[in-house]
């Protein structure tokens, strides 16, 4: 009886197994986008004003408020892809912001 008590506390007490380094790591998921579509007014310099939110996705987490904050930055070619003037003119600029 002395005997299974003492392989009883053997199991017991043995440490449990190191883990390897792989599975110390956390996974990292993969990175989300947040979209919204400006209308904005182009400017002679190519520069933009007067920018509404069109749309955004997802609603919720104010990309479309952080895009307008943005697109005063923002400039574009004045020649469109058809050989015509931009400004003056209204344009879509769809933004895409990474969230980590």
């Amino acid at each position: 009886m002395i005997a299974s008590l003492a392989l009883a506390a053997a199991v017991v007490a043995s440490p449990a197994p190191a883990k390897a380094p792989s599975d110390l790591l956390t996974p990292v998921s993969e990175p989300r986008f947040a979209t919204a579509l400006l209308n904005c007014y182009v400017k002679n310099d190519g520069h933009l004003t007067a920018c509404t939110v069109q749309d955004e996705t997802p609603n919720d987490l104010g990309v479309g408020q952080a895009a307008l904050s943005m697109a005063s930055q923002f400039q574009v070619d004045l020649l469109g892809p058809d050989g015509k003037s931009r400004a003056g003119s209204y344009m879509q600029i769809p933004v895409r912001i990474r969230i980590r």
